[in-house]
């Protein structure tokens, strides 16, 4: 395309433009130019604008040779494609290990909670299991603990009506042992009705770690409580402990107590407190230890000795002292020699029981 300049003759020229095919041979001079605005009276040179056509326009400022084509120092064709995957080679590979580890731990953890919640699931329903069976071991003592309540209230209420030894024989414990006994302390005389007013209370009583006994509370008509005694045999009868409840003496304590039988050895309830009385026969006391005896509703006291060196010793201090040095209440064998000079003494041969309750018969008897 070329553009030529077109004077205007006027003050105020206007650009003419004249557009052709581009064919200059069917261009005539002659040919009118076309006129725009007020130039269209203008007489002067004509001028135009050359149009060329596309086949002859250049696309390129510099066209390349066919040196250029053919130069050896091109990239090969081959090598062009063997470099078609390099930006895969280039790419940091995935780390695909650490996505199954992760997978891994993920299964772990999910299992390891299944795995909870199971075992969860079985200590609820263990738990519950032993909630139900101490439960029903719970019921079912209670109910065995008011069958023996109804069993001893029966067996208390008959024995306070019982009238002669035969018929309380059956209801107190080692009856074969304490017959003789019941028969001395009765003797020809009926057994005293002590009409019984109400059983205050009931409760178990733990004796030697045996736990087959039961201290009942009672009242009479004279309404004063009377703590009684009674065992669970393996029949699963109630039995009263006979001696504990009339504190069964050989003698009367207040008449033993005054006249002191010589050359006897007897079986006696007594309570035993430390004491420091040492004179005649037993004035030495790196050779003896002394007790002062008491019994139960009597005043009169007796002073025991006993060989410091000796078992029975050693056992007396032992139930003192787990008595925080109060009198202990014992069953004990005193003999008193004969023509002892200290007054009101005894010797204490044996320890026959730590309480006032035979748990088992006597292995000897005095």
């Amino acid at each position: 395309m070329q553009v030529r300049p077109v004077d205007d003759l006027h003050a105020e020229p206007e650009s003419i433009v004249r557009l052709t095919t581009g064919e200059e041979d069917e261009f005539k001079d002659t040919e009118t130019p076309v006129l725009l605005g007020p130039g269209a009276k203008y007489t002067g040179p004509k001028a135009s604008v050359k149009l060329t056509l596309r086949e002859d326009l250049e696309t390129r400022s510099n066209e390349p040779g066919v040196e250029t084509l053919i130069d050896p120092e091109s990239p090969a064709t081959e090598l062009i494609e063997n470099n078609w995957g390099d930006h895969k080679k280039n790419t940091k590979p995935i780390a695909w290990g650490w996505f199954a580890l992760l997978a891994v731990l993920m299964s772990c953890g999910i299992i390891w909670s299944l795995y909870k919640i199971e075992k969860s699931g079985n200590q609820t329903r263990t738990i519950q299991e032993e909630a139900k069976s101490l439960l029903s071991k719970e019921e079912e003592e209670e109910r065995n603990a008011a069958c023996l309540i109804d069993q001893m209230e029966v067996t208390l209420r008959k024995f306070h009506v019982a009238t002669t030894v035969s018929s309380l024989l059956p209801l107190v414990r080692h009856p074969e042992r304490v017959k003789p006994l019941m028969e001395d302390y009765y003797g020809d005389k009926p057994v005293p009705i002590n009409r019984l007013r109400s059983i205050r209370s009931m409760s178990p009583l733990t004796i030697n770690n045996r736990a087959d006994f039961w201290l009942a509370s009672v009242s009479h008509s004279d309404d004063i409580p009377k703590n009684i005694i009674l065992q669970i045999n393996e029949a699963g009868e109630a039995l009263v402990d006979w001696e504990t409840y009339v504190c069964y003496q050989p003698i009367g304590w207040t008449d033993y107590a005054k006249h002191l039988p010589a050359g006897t050895t007897m079986d006696f309830r007594v309570y035993a407190r430390p004491d420091n009385l040492f004179s005649h026969e037993f004035n030495n006391p790196s050779q003896w230890l002394c007790f002062q005896l008491n019994a139960q509703e009597s005043d009169e006291f007796l002073y025991g000795y006993v060989d410091a060196s000796s078992d029975v010793a050693q056992q007396l201090l032992t139930e003192i002292n787990r008595n925080n040095g109060e009198a202990a209440s014992l069953i004990l064998r005193l003999y008193i020699p004969e023509n002892l000079e200290a007054k009101r003494a005894v010797i204490i041969k044996e320890m026959v029981c730590n309480n006032w309750l035979f748990i088992d018969p006597p292995a000897t008897e005095p």
